[in-house]
């Protein structure tokens, strides 16, 4: 009697140990694919100096194509405050684009408006990508719950 409760116990512990290695192998898999989508979106993303190059709003937008292009697998990928802080990069991109030009101060403060705005979609990058890690960081998020896009 011993020996088949001690056969039964070792098969459930075995077959719920299986089932968390799974789960657990799935979920990095995933983080792993979400943390290379997240590293191309940064790539594609244009210098943060191209908005001191006084081009146009059109051909600024044609600069930012390659980030466009990935914005779909960002969408899958990301968590909701990720696209949040992508909403706020995006529009300080045209704020600064619209008001920089090559005459204007190196650390104005539409560029800095800028490089707080690609800091703070790196941090909830991070926070995305590793969610499970004990690297984690679990501070206070900077990203608005709403995007507040102003009228034409």
């Amino acid at each position: 009697m011993l020996g088949a409760l001690t056969f039964a116990g070792s098969l459930i512990v075995a077959s719920l140990g299986f089932l968390v290695g799974r789960f657990y192998a799935e979920s990095e898999r995933i983080l792993s694919e979400k943390r290379g989508h997240y590293l191309e979106f940064l790539s594609a993303l244009p210098p943060l100096q191209d908005t001191y190059n006084d081009t146009t709003e059109e051909e600024f937008l044609i600069t930012l194509r390659p980030a466009m292009e990935c914005v779909p697998r960002l969408l899958f990928y990301a968590d909701k405050s990720v696209l949040m802080a992508w909403g706020v990069l995006y529009q300080k991109y045209l704020e600064a684009n619209a008001n920089l030009s090559p005459d204007s101060s190196s650390l104005a403060p539409e560029y800095k408006a800028l490089a707080t705005a690609q800091n703070d979609l790196i941090l909830e990058m991070r926070r995305d990508a590793f969610r499970w890690s004990v690297f984690n960081y679990t501070g206070k998020s900077r990203v608005p719950e709403k995007l507040d896009f102003p009228n034409p």
